[in-house]
């Protein structure tokens, strides 16, 4: 169906407004197909370039050169209608069309050639200047290798006029020239006011900082490789960049011991890996990632999962199998270059930096940290799965799956014990009916323990699902089959099932479990399931207001029992039980001196658990007391800790106020925006304590970003405090900021 111009030209400029590209595509595309249809050129012209450009975005640059093809072609059919600077654009567009068929080694040289004569005899005819036309010349020259014509062209492009000095991608072409021919110290020397911010542009200069990662480190400058990398990463997270611009962040990483922040950006990246159809910087990004992977490999990570994507391929593959795969996909495309280009320099260069060595390891930040648990080479089948009940008990849900993932198909003895692991991991609708499956195996296998327990979670599964009159009989059966048995621990679980099925029904019965329940934990002597069961009565404690020595006591029982668990959630808990419970007893002073002279007592052989946990313990004392920057080695070992089970929100808040008044401000950034927006979300549930933290955190980052001169990071956190507006001194504090920044010149 054709509609009229100007409904296609209002729905061209609504397609222009969106932010997301793949919507944009979609209306760029019904405007582009209108146009034809409805014979309106000009309008078909624009937006032919429109949608060019939102299929770059996309990743999608084999889609640009048809329609480039079409933009032309009409051009040449109807020259006279076009005025001067819809001509110059043009060519320009062609300029950048052919350094991106240079890209594509399926692109043959003679073609490239030829496009270039013709772009160049556009531009004579136009008495135009052929700056333009020598730059493209180089960049082709230079992805083709031949450095011959690479520095004839060079030449001729600074005989042209050479570089805008206002222009950051002229100020980057020279920038990378030199790295690329090793000249560290020119580079350095050129791009140092950039790097130190006294020389800017209008864009941020993210392919200068990348560029220069590496020579940084080189010539030993590591606080400045250290600043490029996190003002480079913040920049790209913020708008689209070229995938080679986060593959050098990750090489970097790789590089220099930061394996956690390089998979960071990898995770970020990986989702669009599989539809980047650019070959160069498919190649560049894949030979980057291969890097890291070698690393990861190297430093005993071989067989931890790495999302990978679900396009035709594995979602996860180990990082042993990634570093095969991403260093074939990088040698194969440099090898396709080569036989285009006729040498080997490509594929000389891709081998060349998945063989460099790694640089002395520098800190990036606490922010980064692994996700996964190291799961060691040589465990049998039944170790593995040993380990993932056991992260999964620890609410280690990510490690849980991913040993499940390295265990693959278990041995037919252990598939009762896996259905019932993986019934647990899951959830929703399916996961009662797949615990009473498991419990069919347990049952096949004369597993009598494990059938009761399975259907003792079964049971709490339909307690919470609305079938509280199903559940009650088969925990109550369950519980009193296994008071048979002489298994406390078992007896203990299940007395804890009891108890949550009976939360609600019954106060008396909840609280009377609980007690058997703590009775059979201490006498199974497993101290994960002390900690469990008393976390539970120090919960029940606390909400029907019991004196401060009963949940004292309890919150002490907990404490001592996850750490020797090696439970570090439970752990945090406890601290916060005790902590609160002090404070109502009025013996804060006397729990602070406790702590120090725990802390005090910590040998070589104290458990990091334990040390980390009263530490923790210790840097909350420090944090009221206004010392936040003394407290920031504690919080970095507890953050440490409870990597495998999730940081609370407030652990990065505190670690950020530590690192701010330590005026450490780029960390303090890192640890402050992990979980920003996860402190807001807690705020407007009502379960954030206190609620001002989050809205203290987007302060905080605003002042760091002020102070570092990121404008943009500062009004980014601004506009989120805005939305506050039931908060009048809140709003008078935004006004303020924005004025300051707009009197400075920042917006």
């Amino acid at each position: 169906m054709s509609h009229p111009e100007p409904h296609l030209w209002a729905a061209f400029e609504s397609a222009l407004a969106v932010e997301d590209y793949e919507i944009r595509q979609a209306r760029l595309e019904d405007v582009v197909d209108g146009a034809r249809s409805g014979g309106h050129a000009r309008l078909a012209f624009v937006a032919r370039q429109a949608l060019a450009d939102a299929y770059a975005v996309g990743r999608q640059w084999h889609r640009v050169f048809p329609l480039f093809a079409e933009c032309l072609a009409e051009h040449d059919s109807r020259t006279r209608e076009f005025d001067p600077l819809e001509e110059a654009a043009l060519r320009s567009w062609y300029c950048r069309t052919i350094q991106t068929m240079a890209e594509f080694p399926a692109i043959d040289m003679d073609r490239i050639h030829a496009a270039l004569d013709d772009v160049e005899q556009r531009y004579r005819a136009a008495g135009d200047d052929l700056r333009n036309v020598h730059a493209t010349r180089r960049s082709v020259a230079h992805i083709a290798a031949d450095w011959e014509r690479e520095e004839h062209s060079y030449r001729q492009w600074l005989a042209a006029g050479g570089p805008d000095r206002g222009h950051l991608w002229d100020f980057a072409l020279q920038v990378a020239r030199l790295t690329g021919r090793g000249d560290d110290a020119a580079a350095y020397a050129l791009a140092a006011p950039v790097l130190e911010g006294t020389r800017t542009f209008d864009e941020r200069p993210v392919p200068v900082q990348a560029d220069m990662l590496l020579p940084l480190m080189r010539l030993g400058r590591h606080a400045e490789a250290r600043r490029a990398f996190r003002l480079a990463r913040r920049a790209i997270s913020r708008d689209v960049y070229r995938y080679e611009y986060s593959g050098k962040l990750i090489e970097f990483c790789a590089l220099t011991g930061n394996l956690d922040a390089g998979l960071d950006t990898l995770s970020r990246m990986m989702w669009g890996f599989p539809t980047l159809n650019r070959p160069t910087g498919k190649r560049d990004f894949a030979a980057a990632t291969a890097v890291l992977m070698r690393e990861m490999v190297a430093a005993g990570r071989g067989e931890e999962p790495i999302g990978w994507a679900k396009q035709g391929e594995d979602e996860y593959v180990d990082a042993a199998r990634l570093l095969d795969r991403m260093s074939g996909v990088a040698l194969d495309l440099a090898a396709q270059f080569d036989a285009r280009n006729g040498t080997a320099a490509q594929s000389d260069r891709v081998r060349a930096r998945l063989a460099a060595p790694p640089f002395a390891q520098i800190r990036m930040s606490a922010a980064y940290h692994p996700f996964t648990a190291v799961i060691p080479k040589g465990l049998s089948p039944e170790e593995i799965l040993s380990r993932a009940e056991r992260h999964l008990e620890r609410d280690q849900r990510t490690s849980t799956a991913d040993h499940l993932m390295a265990l693959g198909q278990p041995p037919e003895h252990l598939a009762a014990r896996h259905a019932h692991l993986k019934a647990l991991l899951g959830g929703g609708p399916d996961k009662g009916p797949a615990l009473h499956e498991a419990a069919g195996l347990h049952q096949a296998d004369e597993d009598w323990v494990r059938v009761a327990l399975c259907l003792c979670d079964a049971a709490v599964w339909m307690a919470d699902n609305g079938s509280l009159d199903e559940a009650v009989p088969v925990v109550t059966g369950m519980r009193d089959m296994l008071r048979k048995l002489p298994e406390p621990r078992a007896i203990a679980l299940a007395e804890f099932a009891f108890a949550n099925v009976m939360t609600g029904l019954d106060s008396e019965a909840v609280d009377a479990a609980l007690a058997r329940a703590a009775e059979d934990a201490a006498e199974s002597g497993d101290p994960y399931v002390v900690a469990l069961v008393a976390g539970h009565r120090v919960h029940r404690a606390v909400k029907r207001q019991a004196p401060p020595e009963e949940v004292l006591a309890l919150a002490s029982a907990m404490r001592d029992a996850a750490l020797d668990a090696d439970w570090p959630a439970q752990a945090v808990h406890a601290f916060s039980y005790l902590e609160a419970a002090h404070a109502e007893a009025g013996t804060t002073a006397a729990y602070r001196r406790e702590t120090d002279e725990r802390i005090a007592e910590c040998n070589a052989d104290t458990p990091p658990l334990v040390r980390s946990g009263f530490g923790l313990a210790q840097a909350r004392g420090l944090i009221e007391a206004g010392r936040e920057a003394e407290a920031v080695p504690a919080l970095e070992l507890m953050i440490a800790a409870e990597r495998p089970s999730g940081v609370p929100a407030m652990h990065w808040h505190w670690l950020a106020k530590g690192y701010f008044a330590a005026g450490l401000l780029e960390d303090a950034v890192d640890a402050g925006e992990v979980k920003a927006a996860i402190l807001d979300e807690l705020r407007d549930r009502g379960v954030l304590d206190p609620p001002s933290a989050a809205d203290a955190n987007r302060r905080l980052l605003v002042e760091c970003y002020r102070r570092l001169g990121d404008v943009e990071g500062a009004v980014e956190h601004l506009k989120v405090l805005s939305r506050n507006t039931d908060d009048a001194a809140l709003q008078d504090y935004v006004r303020d900021q924005v004025d300051q920044i707009r009197r400075a010149g920042g917006v």
